[in-house]
């Protein structure tokens, strides 16, 4: 029996080291995980959909994509004449339009060539988020946190540095956050939307198959002598092809071949392991959505805002929680969530307390206070403003010397010993064309 299988041209198969590239991208990985997050509009959830998804999507695309380019992605045998071997022309055309019979019907599998650059579409779509939450960001919160992080390690005199920095900066723009919630808010929305999208445009690829994989595929009991059970129907290793006057390959006739797709055993257990991490992601969406939604609460407020009381504390945690929840709006609160993260909790409560102080606020507004600018010192009177060469008066030079004083000077003794020093020249002692002395 003669068959016809298809491998795609390998590209440089021999000079390429995988050591050294996956090497490459698990230093690249690690880099990236221990980079402090100080953005202003990013947190946990969001990371799970730009890098880690998207990590998932790269990773699936480049296994699938290997195994295109490095192994036979189908065999064919014809049924009229098992003993020709199968043209690649043929092959190529069943790599596309291979079909499976279902209740009397053809049902062609039309994903299985380009399955694997949908997933790179879908890796692009998850870094959507990233590159709109940049756009959200807060130059000066990011660079406060920017601030913490770098810091938190610091147990000497830079912790009262960092707590006065940070009371400073939330006082002075006390009520002025709201957009930097909504912001947040508005960006994890549009993740759980990317994720919706994704379940939708897999189920669309993989022609209605993928919403349910995993509850129909459940308990996931395989049939390797029939493929009856749901997995092998969604990804069928076995398929037909039908070649006939349309594909005008054919003298007048049709051909018919049975195909093996071998990648199909490694498609299931892709997208069985997407599937599972895709419905994990949408329900940690959801909840940490409706957990920024319930920040409108104020036993919610109460929570986030809470920390272990000092032993020098003087207050009771749950007053001065009380007291900043009513001069804060729903962002001050956001953005002191995110700053507890980088204090200890005593620090924490010294901020806290710093901030439910009404004499403070009035303090830092005082011309005198630290980091405030006295109104009127660097001003420049309206007179002065145009200080410039052509407004400048010229500076006063000093009278020319009179040559016949000078020439008489120096010829009488007698004057230069009653004036042993050269006389000021503002007063001449002599007038023109004279010789008299005048003292």
């Amino acid at each position: 029996m003669s068959r016809g299988g298809a491998r795609m041209p390998s590209i440089g198969a021999g000079s390429v080291d995988i050591r050294s590239i996956l090497s490459s991208v698990l230093n690249v990985i690690k880099s990236r995980a221990n980079q402090i997050c100080s953005a202003t509009c990013d947190g946990l959830v969001l990371r799970m959909h730009y890098r880690w998804t998207f990590c998932l999507l790269v990773g699936n695309f480049l296994t699938v994509w290997y195994s295109w380019y490095h192994r036979d992605v189908i065999t064919c045998v014809s049924h009229f004449n098992a003993e020709t071997q199968v043209r690649l022309d043929y092959i190529n055309i069943c790599l596309s339009y291979p079909y499976v019979d279902e209740n009397g019907s053809r049902r062609y599998i039309l994903f299985y060539r380009w399955i694997s650059w949908s997933l790179l579409v879908l890796a692009g779509v998850y870094y959507i988020p990233r590159k709109v939450s940049k756009g959200f960001d807060n130059a000066r919160c990011k660079k406060l946190l920017e601030d913490l992080a770098s810091n938190a390690h610091r147990y000497d005199q830079l912790e009262d540095q960092l707590v006065e920095r940070a009371a400073r900066y939330v006082i002075y723009n006390l009520k002025t956050h709201n957009g930097l919630y909504w912001k947040y808010l508005g960006v994890n929305v549009l993740a759980l939307a990317v994720d919706l999208f994704a379940m939708q445009y897999l189920d669309f690829i993989l022609q209605g198959r993928f919403i349910q994989y995993g509850f129909k595929a459940f308990p996931f009991d395989r049939d390797p002598r029939t493929f009856t059970d749901y997995m092998s129907q969604t990804f069928p290793p076995f398929a037909s092809c039908e070649l006939s006057n349309e594909n005008q390959l054919v003298n007048k006739r049709t051909e018919k071949f049975g195909c093996h797709l071998t990648i199909m055993e490694l498609y299931e257990k892709v997208f069985l392991g997407l599937w599972l991490w895709l419905i994990i992601l949408i329900f940690v969406t959801c909840c940490y959505i409706v957990f920024l939604l319930t920040m409108w609460l104020p036993c919610m407020r109460a929570y986030m805002l809470r920390t272990a009381k000092p032993v020098h504390a003087n207050e009771k945690v749950r007053n001065v929680i009380q007291t900043v929840s009513k001069n804060c709006k729903i962002g001050d609160i956001y953005l002191l969530y995110r700053l507890k993260g980088h204090f200890s909790h005593a620090r924490f409560y010294e901020l806290l307390t710093r901030l439910s102080d009404p004499s403070l606020c009035k303090q830092l507004q005082q011309p005198g206070a630290p980091g405030a600018t006295p109104e009127g010192k660097d001003k420049v009177p309206p007179n002065k403003q145009q200080d410039t060469l052509r407004n400048r008066r010229p500076m006063q030079q000093d009278p020319p010397i009179n040559p016949d004083y000078l020439q008489q000077y120096l010829a009488s003794p007698e004057m230069m010993r009653a004036h042993p020093q050269h006389p000021d020249q503002r007063t001449p002692l002599l007038k023109k064309n004279t010789s008299i002395l005048i003292e």
